[in-house]
């Protein structure tokens, strides 16, 4: 059976190459895609019903707004449809809402879907339990990126401070409890990461970099077709990556 996707976003970076992907996979195909109302952006000769408020589909897969997240978490809920989102720079109250849709439906959040982040860290929260350090955070991104620092310079941040506090020191510096993290807004960098660690003992330098969108894109689509097999409740990447085992 074919999975029928909804692209909440389809007009964007990621949102594009979803309905791209898509659009080569036997498995999936896109139905809707939700877009704001003062969107240019069209599909024509395809058949997928593209418009600013969200159709029925199997599941959906949202790479927008915080504006946009709550009007197809709404419509998740209604319709009892999972829902996939990498949507960064959300509120508490967000995070409060995707904690109550559990209830109602299966929902995985992450800021970032690359396996190598997710298992990056994993490493930084061991590591740091065993030797406690220093950790600095360098994110690099495109200057279209609106929120600053990055979603995944904060979860990598919070995997080594899981209650810290994210402050504001400047326009670019940031402080999550005292891990330091600068953020760059460059070119059309898809996304770097660079983490330094340093204690008495040694120093380490981690650096991921995203050399196309596509793998976040791609990697919402593999987690989509696996959480659309779940049960309801709030899933994460960890869950998904040990799925794989």
């Amino acid at each position: 059976m074919t999975l029928a996707i909804g692209i909440s976003g389809i007009s964007g970076r990621i949102g594009q190459r979803l309905f791209a992907l898509i659009n080569e996979d036997d498995d999936c195909n896109v139905k809707n895609g939700l877009i704001s109302k003062s969107s240019k952006y069209r599909i024509e000769d395809l058949n997928v019903n593209v418009s600013n408020s969200c159709g029925k589909s199997d599941i959906w897969i949202d790479f927008s707004t915080p504006k946009a997240f709550e009007k197809v978490l709404s419509h998740c809920i209604e319709t009892r449809t999972p829902l996939v989102t990498g949507t960064t720079g959300l509120s508490k109250k967000h995070y409060k809402e995707i904690e109550n849709a559990a209830q109602h439906i299966g929902i995985l959040w992450a800021s970032n879907f690359a396996i190598s982040i997710n298992l990056i860290q994993h490493l930084l929260s061991r590591y740091t339990q065993l030797q406690p350090s220093t950790v600095k955070i360098t994110e690099t991104h495109h200057i279209h990126k609106k929120d600053k620092p990055s979603g995944t310079a904060i979860t990598l941040a919070r995997s080594i401070k899981p209650h810290g506090i994210l402050k504001k020191i400047d326009d670019d510096c940031f402080l999550l409890d005292d891990i330091n993290i600068l953020s760059i807004r460059e070119s059309e960098v898809a996304g770097i990461h660079d983490i330094e660690i340093i204690n008495e003992s040694e120093s380490i330098s981690i650096s991921h970099n995203a050399k196309t969108p596509k793998i976040f894109a791609q990697g919402a689509i593999n987690v989509a077709k696996w959480l659309v097999n779940q049960n309801t409740g709030f899933y994460t990447m960890n869950d998904y990556i040990e799925s794989l085992s």
